[in-house]
């Protein structure tokens, strides 16, 4: 039986330079004894599920029903549609299975990016948009967890592709932690495509850069951020202020990387069988970020990426140029994969894919059954060992490194680096009789940085990044316009409503 490792715990009012350097920058994941302390975090008031439901009830959501056998979650169940009132009622239930909202996603186009996905796009004045801890980091998405197990219901082994800041409302949270580099010990549905320096994962059919965007998204970017480069500095010429050797030495050079960008584009829509497709990636990230569109909190938490200044398009800078929108590690193999190759050459027969039977489950999760886990690690399950199976089938597990097992309680906070993989046991608190025996979790999921060395600007591809929080910056300021708009109107509709109740009552 392995060893297991404890966590550090902090407090939450670390500073985020703080923060980053001692944890994010060094891929460590951490223990927050305590919630988000931005003024606009209204966690807490969800764990009334009478207050839920008069704030979000009416949305549509996606639960999960436990798998029948495995009596685990994370599986390829079909999840059901339901209003998010109807699945609190579910809850009230004395007797289970209850099902569990997780991860909100399309089951038609499970990789369209919705920044805000019900319920939470109906709680959004009530949280910070990235809150102050997280620093520079960029939002890929929110998410409420909400379920009900008296015994503990588990997840099942796996791990994200974003950073995580995990925040737990009610009940009782066992994390088992194993770092992302046992990933060919842990036998994931998926075959290995990279294992990168920061440690995300990428697999053959999820080919994603450092940085958390796929090839294909982080193209199409590059290709508009520097058609908006190209704009601007002929607006310069136009107006007079652009005139030289200068600006048309830069024009050519922006021109240059525009073709080069587009070239890059068409080689991975041939690669990746794509041309023709109505809507790629790119247009999911950037619906995305439309979702700021709604946001009425305006810049409340937001200093990861709604805070930038205005650019200064076409400063006239060459060196600016060089090397455009590319990283300098993005094709190098890391240290991880340098490790895997040296196993193959060793003549070891390597797990990762090697099992070519049609599944439906994710390429993150893992196949070792959850009671398997468990009892290795000898800590205890209420799950199931499938009919069919076989410890000999996972020689690899005992080669892992020691394990953390983490217990979260209420009220604390869990910040887990891209790719660190883990299984989450989920045990319920509260009184059956009033029907708040609940476990709840709001999570925060960011583009995991690789530029570690830099808190300020933590993402390498600094044109691409620069476009997509100007991007957000721009729907946020648009935001604010709406937002004023729409209660203008309400005041009107109000004091209209007013003027005629008080002039009924006049006449009666």
């Amino acid at each position: 039986m392995p060893k297991t490792l404890q966590l550090e715990r902090i407090s939450p009012d670390i500073s985020a330079k703080e923060f980053f350097s001692s944890y994010v920058s060094k891929r460590r994941p951490v223990i927050v004894s305590g919630l988000l302390d931005d003024p606009s975090f209204q966690g807490p008031k969800w764990t009334d599920l009478d207050y839920l439901a008069k704030k979000a009830g009416d949305v549509e959501v996606m639960v999960e029903p436990i798998h029948p056998t495995a009596n685990q979650y994370g599986t390829d169940a079909e999840r059901m549609s339901v209003t998010f009132r109807e699945f609190l009622g579910s809850l009230r239930k004395e007797e289970g299975p209850w099902p569990y909202l997780t991860t909100q996603y399309s089951d038609e186009d499970p990789d369209a990016e919705t920044v805000f996905p019900p319920p939470t796009n109906a709680l959004r004045d009530e949280f910070p948009v990235v809150p102050r801890i997280m620093g520079n980091l960029f939002l890929q998405q929110v998410n409420l967890w909400l379920g009900k197990s008296k015994d503990g219901s588990s997840s099942g082994l796996h791990h994200d592709f974003h950073d995580n800041i995990y925040c737990l409302l009610k009940g009782r949270k066992r994390f088992v932690l194993f770092p992302p580099k046992e990933v060919e010990n842990l036998y994931p549905y998926g075959t290995l495509d990279t294992l990168h320096p920061n440690g995300l994962i990428a697999y053959e059919d999820i080919p994603v850069r450092p940085d958390g965007l796929s090839k294909r998204a982080a193209a199409k970017a590059r290709v508009r951020a520097l058609e908006r480069k190209i704009d601007a500095l002929k607006a310069k010429q136009k107006n007079g202020k652009g005139k030289g050797k200068g600006h048309s030495k830069d024009l050519k050079a922006l021109m240059d990387a525009h073709d080069a960008a587009l070239d890059e584009l068409a080689e991975l829509a041939l690669d990746e069988d794509v041309a023709g497709e109505e809507e790629d990636d790119f247009d999911a990230l950037m619906g995305g970020l439309d979702d700021f569109d709604d946001v009425d909190d305006a810049g409340q938490g937001s200093s990861g990426h709604l805070d930038s200044d205005d650019d200064e398009e076409g400063d006239g800078e060459w060196e600016e140029w060089k090397g455009i929108g590319h990283t300098d590690d993005e094709d190098e193999p890391s240290e991880h994969e340098d490790a895997l190759e040296d196993d193959e050459d060793e003549g070891e027969e390597s797990p990762l894919g090697e099992d070519t039977e049609q599944t439906t489950e994710p390429s993150s999760f893992s196949r070792i059954p959850t009671a398997h886990l468990h009892r290795y690690l000898g800590i205890p399950t209420t799950a199931a060992l499938p009919p069919t199976f076989s410890a000999s089938d996972f020689p690899r597990l005992k080669k892992t490194t020691d394990p953390y097992v983490v217990e979260l309680t209420e009220g604390e906070m869990l910040y887990l680096p891209a790719s660190w993989w883990h299984e989450v046991t989920s045990t319920s608190t509260g009184s059956p009789e009033d029907g708040t025996d609940v476990h709840m979790a709001f999570n925060y999921w960011f583009y995991p940085p690789d530029a570690l060395e830099s808190f300020d600007t933590p993402y390498r591809d600094t044109l691409v990044w620069e476009y997509l929080r100007d991007k957000a910056v721009a729907a946020e300021q648009e935001s604010r316009e709406a937002g004023k708009q729409t209660r203008k109107e309400k005041r009107v509709r109000e004091d209209s409503s007013e003027g005629i109740a008080g002039s009924k009552k006049a006449r009666r």
